[in-house]
Parts: structure tokens; sequence; C-alpha cells
């Protein structure tokens, strides 16, 4: 049986970007998987009059989509090297 090619979205650590995009605030989640952290999936979840209600919402949502069982996920920030140039 092959594994859903999206199967490692359960075990994903989840974070929040809030970019201005035409006078509003834009909010993103990032998941990151854990295995292989090369491989992410950014939705867009929403965007807002200002700033501190895009982070407000941000942080709600990350917290409540990264919650697990098994505590928080976190990704070995060793395991990956990415030029941001």
């Amino acid at each position: 049986m092959t594994k859903p090619k999206n199967d490692w979205l359960i075990d994903a650590e989840v974070q929040y970007k809030v970019t201005p995009v035409k006078g509003r605030w834009e909010v993103s989640l990032i998941f990151i998987n854990t295995q292989d952290p090369n491989e992410v999936l950014v939705q867009v979840i929403g965007d807002y009059r200002s700033e501190r209600l895009a982070e407000i919402y941000g942080r709600n949502i990350q917290q409540t989509a990264a919650k697990d069982p098994r505590g928080t996920q976190k990704v070995d920030k060793d395991a990956y090297d990415i030029n941001n140039n």
C-alpha cells in the first residue's frame, strides 16, 4: 500500500507569516515536514486591515493547527540548509 502524498502534514511543524499586500495584511500558514524540512506547504488563510489583527489571527490559527497529542512538532534547525538569497 502506498503512502498518501500529503501524509507528512499530520506531523508538520506549523508557522505563520504576515505580509503586506495591496494595503492589507495577508496571513499564511507554513507547514514544514519535520522529516524533510525542504518540503513545505504555504497556505494563505486570510487578510486583515491591520498588522495587529493579522498577527493575532495568525498566532491563533497556528496554535490550533499545531495541536498534537504528542506535543508541538519542531524541525531540527540543523537539518536543512536554505539560502535566503
